[in-house]
C-alpha cells in the first residue's frame, strides 16, 4: 500500500513539474513574440554633403530568443539618385536587457537581388539604428493599445502598429 501511495505521488510531482516547465516555457516565447510595422522617413544629410534621405517600411518581428529580423524596404534617396532598399536583418541570441528593451545579436544582413543602394549609404542608416553592427538594442514602449514606440541606443526610430 506504501508503494502504491509514493508511485501516486512521484507521478503527481512529475505530471506537475511537466505542466510548470510547459507554462513557463510558453510564457517566455509570449515574452519575445512581437512584430510591428511602420513607414518612416529619415533624413540623414550632412551640411557639406548631398542631402540624403530613406522612405523605408520597417518590419520589425522577435519571433524567439533566439531569433528575429528586422526588415527594411523602400527607397534612399542621395541628391538626384533614387535607389531601391530591399533588406534583412537577421537576429540571433536575443536577451531581455529590462522589460521594455530587447538586445540582439546581427548574424547579418541579406540584401535581396533588387536592392540598388550601395554598402556604404545603407551603413549610415545602420549606424542610426544600432551602436554598432553587430548588435541591435531595442526598446518597446506602448504608448496605446497595440501602439507602441520603438528605440534605440541613441534615439526613438518609429511608431509601430503591432499585428
Amino acid at each position: 500500500m506504501k508503494r502504491n501511495v509514493s508511485l501516486i505521488i512521484i507521478a503527481i510531482l512529475t505530471t506537475l513539474a511537466g505542466v510548470v516547465a510547459s507554462v513557463h516555457d510558453k510564457k517566455q516565447d509570449n515574452e519575445y513574440s512581437f512584430r510591428c510595422s511602420a513607414f518612416s522617413r529619415y533624413d540623414l544629410s550632412r551640411r557639406e554633403g548631398k542631402p540624403l534621405y530613406f522612405y523605408v517600411s520597417q518590419d520589425l518581428r522577435f519571433i524567439n530568443q533566439d531569433s528575429g529580423y528586422l526588415l527594411i524596404n523602400g527607397q534612399a534617396t542621395t541628391g538626384e539618385d533614387v535607389t531601391v532598399v530591399n533588406r534583412r536583418i537577421a537576429l540571433i541570441h536575443g536577451r531581455k536587457i529590462d522589460s521594455k528593451t530587447y538586445g540582439y545579436k546581427i548574424s547579418d544582413v541579406i540584401t535581396s537581388s533588387d536592392d540598388t543602394t550601395p554598402d556604404d549609404i545603407f551603413n549610415l542608416l545602420l549606424a542610426e539604428l544600432t551602436l554598432d553592427p553587430q548588435s541591435l538594442q531595442i526598446g518597446v514602449s506602448e504608448i496605446e493599445e497595440n501602439i507602441f514606440l520603438i528605440r534605440g541606443p541613441l534615439s526613438y526610430l518609429f511608431i509601430c502598429k503591432r499585428y
